[in-house]
């Protein structure tokens, strides 16, 4: 009897198990020969995300607040391979159509892969998500994996001649205990030694860059002279640490203590800083205390007392931004994509109190607000930014952009006027003269008379002109009206209903 019972469930466990089969098969039957044309076309989250490549496995109330629902599945792939691809574009695509789906926050949750994605539906039904609370998590993974298989950046050995330079070292790059010769202009953060052949820009009284530009006589490093091409420099240096080709073919080598960059003739270099542990321990725990109370202004006045020599900062109503090539990061607020700081390659030590680029690398776990791009160096960013802005500067693409009386050209210089300083910048095109600024008050703008005289107008004071060749202005004419220029014609400067004739 007990026997018969024991038959009777197996038999009941096997019928069971085959109408699960078969209600599983004509399932996979039904969907595989299923038209989809739309979302609206899936009757579940279960039959869109497995029409995709995913594998579904239960979905549950979400015990976090603000979210809906928490969706339990594996992706189809792993979020990057071997070779450092990433699969973003794969798994945004599931990101959204499940969204579309559920138009409600929610969470989706692969164990298998250690992920959890929490996705925002906006009232405009727009998706916005995170991964493992980072915004920028595959950029991440790609920096990871920079890290992983390219731990140290080449260095070069050069030998380096320039007694300048030689100097600048010698004199740990400050400023005031060099001399650098006789200073032939100042303009854009640098000031020109036009007979000496390069230009400085010094921050926080030590040199930052030293450009050698093409009518510096000697060589440089051994066998290397400004004016060279760049093939020519690989062949004597070997492969360079640095290049891009995008906008100006730039090639560039990490020495032990400078970085030195090659672009259109002239030879730029960066001192590379030793690292300072007392500073970077004060620095993390600056961050520590951000990453707690969140107040920002505080962190960046504390900030720049410790670290005075940012490259660049900009501050707006909303928006803040502060860059440190030397120590290899940035900090942004206000800004939806990074707001927080970004790491590149020549980042060292502690981010926060607990966690170095070292941890992070071992442990795969940043501090939140912490972006990475280990695939850069923000020294070489920076040289590339300068270089490519100098070209465009010299000779822009979009004159008729330009603001009137805010721009002029001639066959040799560019002039820009920057309004929150009151200057004009006079750039040579072909650089055979040197670059200078002028401070003006109430200017109405300026235009172009020749090649190297331009004009302009001050209100209530009169008509200028400019000598860009001998680089000094002088005044044409008194005039307490507004001297608004409208035109320059036949050596006449037409303005306010009034002219004056130029005798050259």
């Amino acid at each position: 009897m007990k026997k018969k019972k024991k038959l009777i469930i197996i038999i009941i466990c096997i019928v069971i198990i085959v109408f699960l089969v078969l209600g599983n098969l004509f399932s996979y039957l039904k969907n595989k020969n299923k038209t989809y044309n739309s979302i609206n076309d899936f009757d579940s989250i279960k039959e869109l995300v497995e029409y995709y490549g995913c594998d579904y496995k239960t979905t549950k109330n979400s015990s976090e607040d603000g979210f809906s629902k928490d969706i339990y599945l594996s992706f189809m792939t792993n979020p990057i391979d071997e070779d450092g691809n990433t699969n973003k574009d794969s798994y945004e695509n599931i990101i959204k159509l499940v969204g579309i789906k559920m138009l409600d926050n929610f969470k989706i949750i692969d164990e298998d892969r250690n992920i959890t994605v929490k996705v925002y539906v906006n009232e405009d039904k727009t998706i916005n998500y995170i991964i493992n609370d980072m915004n920028n998590y595959f950029e991440n993974l790609k920096s990871l994996h920079t890290l992983n298989n390219n731990n140290e950046e080449k260095t070069s050995n050069i030998n380096i001649v320039s007694k300048e330079l030689k100097s600048i070292i010698d004199k740990d790059w400050i400023r005031k205990n060099i001399n650098l010769g006789e200073k032939t202009s100042s303009y854009e953060n640098y000031d020109l030694y036009w007979d000496e052949g390069y230009k400085i820009r010094t921050i926080n009284n030590k040199i930052y860059n030293i450009i050698f530009i093409k009518n510096y006589q000697g060589e440089v490093f051994q066998g290397i002279t400004v004016g060279m091409e760049n093939d020519k420099i690989k062949q004597i240096l070997g492969t360079p640490t640095y290049e891009d080709y995008s906008e100006i073919e730039i090639i560039g080598y990490k020495l032990e203590n400078i970085y030195a960059f090659f672009s259109d003739g002239e030879i730029s270099i960066y001192r590379l800083d030793e690292f300072n542990e007392e500073e970077n321990k004060k620095f993390a725990s600056l961050f520590t205390k951000l990453l707690e109370d969140k107040d920002y202004n505080t962190f960046l006045t504390n900030l720049t007392e410790l670290y005075p020599d940012y490259s660049s900062y900009t501050q707006e109503t909303d928006y803040a931004n502060i860059k440190y090539p030397l120590r290899g990061f940035e900090i942004s607020f206000g800004n939806n994509i990074k707001n927080g700081i970004t790491l590149y390659n020549n980042f060292k030590g502690n981010i926060t109190e607990d966690i170095s680029i070292d941890n992070i690398k071992k442990d795969k776990v940043l501090p939140s607000n912490t972006y990475l791009n280990l695939e850069r160096n923000l020294v070489f960013d920076d040289e590339l930014s300068r270089a490519n802005e100098e070209i465009i500067t010299r000779d822009p693409y979009d004159i008729e952009e330009m603001d009137k009386g805010k721009f002029a050209q001639s066959e040799e210089y560019s002039v820009y006027f920057n309004e929150v300083y009151n200057v004009y910048t006079f750039y040579s095109i072909n650089k055979s003269n040197p670059d200078f600024e002028i401070r003006v008050q109430n200017v109405t703008g300026i235009y172009k008379l020749t090649n190297n005289l331009f004009v302009y107008g001050v209100a209530n004071d009169g008509i200028y002109i400019v000598d860009a060749y001998r680089m000094q202005k002088s005044k044409l004419k008194d005039d307490d009206g507004q001297c608004i220029i409208d035109k320059v014609e036949d050596n006449i400067i037409y303005y306010d209903d009034k002219m004056v004739q130029i005798n050259l």
